[in-house]
């Protein structure tokens, strides 16, 4: 019998109302022994089922902790498959740490991150992938990144790798029978389980074709301002996050490390980074900044290169313009507030030019509008199934290695019984996106980075 689970399932902190959570066997005894409700009948499984039920929480003395309301779940119909409870107290820390304390005194234990998720796996309510997409929606930044976690919950991404499978399976039970049913002269011909294999083969490459914009979706669109010093990156910055996140002065070199910041754009999310400015200094720890600036920008999605329309176009400008080339980039001529002293025909770059003045807020809806455009959301918002997952990633890659030199072998005349454990071994690493078979390292992987309430 598994133990019975106790944790806060709502943030620390001050707030209307806060959970603290149970889920196994016991949770029925244990609440009944610490709840007593208004009317004084005791929580009935079947009765109370999914039922709030208003009272108070009461230690072995009889003093009260907390006015609550307590909801009993039954299971298997719940998120667990277990009996869950849930009450639902004030949002005060030392509320939720005395009840928590009550149940763990009554018999509970404390939950490991990600526990009560984890029992949903073992017991068969989801599997791996979609314990997964419940992390992705609670960390969801934007509306694309949420309703991919939600298609994923869902079963999108399962049913897209079991059907992979089936066409795996048949491709392996066809070079089974070959192997081991068919007589001499009678094999079924190879390419009958290449066809299978090559099918499987598709679908892998179609499902991973979407792992750069799932990325997109899920990390946010990494986004590098970069320019000379005081041509206006942190300005910009704290434009698009309307707030004075970023030092603005007139002294050159004021910002001297990276500074990220997250910002919500429509659809998706810009992961924003104001990079110290590009010139040759002295000042070794701005020399650090410049160069870290520079490797950046080849780690980048989308570069927002900023001129100040007021000041010469020199050497500076012209190094910035070389580390942009064949890059995802947008030029950005800052200060049109003030007298241009050179013209945007010294950009001979195919690249989107705006006008922005950061005083006036000049040209940062075209800017938005622009980004929109070069990262299609109506594209992103077709794909109904986006990898959005390192780990499903790498296992969908090294499946389609194995089956691509399978296939190759296949087509060379080598014998087909030297290809099985390659296809059986590409077969379990589809299996272990959804967690068919999976251990212990891997789980412990996964659900470390869940929250412990969750």
């Amino acid at each position: 019998m598994a133990s019975t689970i106790a944790a806060i399932s709502t943030p620390a902190g001050t707030g209307g109302i806060s959970i603290v959570r149970m889920s196994g066997d016991k949770s029925l005894e244990i609440i009944n022994k610490i709840f007593r409700p208004i009317n004084n009948r005791p929580v009935d499984p079947d009765k109370d089922n999914r039922y709030l039920r208003y009272g108070n929480i009461v230690n072995k003395d009889g003093d009260v902790i907390d006015e609550v309301m307590v909801a009993f779940m039954k299971g298997p119909g719940t998120y667990t498959r277990e009996d869950v409870c849930e009450i639902n107290c004030h949002g005060s820390f030392i509320s939720v740490r005395e009840i928590l304390n009550l149940l763990l005194d009554e018999g509970c234990e404390l939950a490991e991150p990600g526990e009560f998720t984890k029992r949903a796996f073992l017991n068969g309510r989801i599997d791996l992938s979609q314990a997964e997409a419940v992390l992705d929606i609670i960390n969801s930044t934007n509306k694309l990144s949420a309703s991919q976690g939600i298609s994923h919950l869902q079963g999108s991404l399962s049913k897209k790798i079991e059907d992979i499978r089936n066409d795996l399976k048949e491709g392996l039970a066809r070079l089974e029978y070959s192997i081991n049913f068919t007589e001499d002269g009678e094999d079924l011909p190879v390419s009958d389980i290449e066809a299978y294999l090559i099918k499987a083969k598709d679908k892998i490459d179609e499902l991973s074709s979407t792992s750069n914009k799932g990325k997109l979706v899920k990390d946010g669109i990494n986004t590098t301002i970069i320019g000379k010093p005081n041509v206006g990156k942190s300005s910009l910055m704290n434009v698009l996050l309307d707030e004075n996140r970023a030092i603005v002065t007139d002294i050159p070199g004021t910002t001297r490390d990276l500074i990220t910041e997250y910002i919500s754009l429509g659809d998706f999310t810009l992961k924003i980074n104001d990079t110290a400015g590009i010139r040759d200094t002295d000042d070794l720890v701005e020399k650090i900044g410049v160069d870290k600036s520079i490797d950046l920008v080849d780690k980048s999605d989308l570069i927002l290169a900023i001129f100040d329309l007021s000041r010469n176009f020199d050497e500076e400008d012209q190094k910035i313009l070389d580390l942009i080339k064949d890059k995802n980039a947008i030029i950005i001529l800052n200060k049109t507030d003030l007298d241009a002293v050179f013209d945007e025909k010294v950009f001979d770059l195919n690249l989107p030019i705006i006008r922005t003045s950061m005083t006036d807020l000049l040209g940062i809806k075209e800017l938005e509008d622009t980004i929109r455009d070069i990262f299609d959301t109506k594209d992103l918002n077709r794909e109904s199934v986006l990898i959005t997952n390192t780990r499903h990633e790498r296992l969908l890659a090294s499946a389609r290695e194995k089956l691509a030199s399978s296939l190759h072998d296949m087509q060379m005349g080598v014998p087909i019984d030297a290809c099985e454990v390659d296809l059986s071994s590409a077969y379990e690493d589809l299996g272990l996106i959804i967690g068919e078979s999976v251990s212990g390292e891997i789980m412990d992987k996964v659900f470390k980075e869940f929250c412990v309430g969750k």
